[in-house]
């Protein structure tokens, strides 16, 4: 990879999924560009945007009692949501695009001053479309 890698996943209801009766949710996107070297050396950011919106909001969030999280490990990112309230709730009902950003330790170092929750800032930084 060179120095920073980005991609839009598109997140339908149906890739919800519980393995605890509703108190969380995970989602799982397949990241083969998420190599052994950016997992330990790099970073990997997520930012998220819901139907109707023109924006991405970075991870971790918390919107209307919801929170929302990421995991990460080599080819995968894990987008996990749950109440604050720790009750049970629904998977989400649209549609949701996940933009994944990579970045090698190398390009981060050179840019050590980005507001990394800022996706505006990341995108000229690291030179992303």
């Amino acid at each position: 990879m060179d120095q920073a890698f980005s991609a839009v996943y598109d997140i339908a209801p149906s890739a919800w999924t519980t393995t605890n009766d509703g108190i969380s949710y995970t989602a799982e996107l397949n990241i083969p560009e998420l190599d052994d070297i950016i997992y330990q050396n790099g970073a990997v950011l997520v930012y998220l945007s819901f139907s109707g919106t023109n924006y991405y909001e970075a991870l971790p969030e918390v919107f209307d009692g919801i929170t929302y999280g990421a995991i990460h490990s080599s080819g995968y990112v894990g987008i996990d949501i749950s109440a604050l309230s720790g009750d049970a709730i629904n998977p989400p009902s649209q549609t949701i695009s996940a933009k994944v950003v990579l970045i090698d330790a190398s390009a981060l170092a050179m840019h050590k001053d980005v507001n990394l929750n800022d996706l505006s800032a990341v995108k000229k930084a690291f030179n992303i479309h």
